[in-house]
């Protein structure tokens, strides 16, 4: 049986706020998720930089992380 996968921006799901911190290669956001209000921690990595860096696009894997 195949399964489907489906794709949404994260700008769909999740409101955006203030900055919580930042890096060399990203920063940390607080968002809030529309459906539900619960509150979390973003942590939105810049891969162009790390491109430049030699990294491979696989160690940017996103993860969404509960308080």
């Amino acid at each position: 049986m195949a399964t489907l996968v489906t794709s949404t921006r994260f700008t769909d799901e999740y409101q955006l706020y203030e900055e919580l911190g930042k890096g060399a290669f990203s920063v940390v956001r607080r968002c809030v998720k529309k459906s539900t209000g619960q509150e979390y921690a973003a942590k939105i990595i810049n891969t162009k930089k790390l491109s430049a860096r030699g990294w491979n696009d696989d160690h940017g894997s996103g993860r969404i992380c509960g308080a």
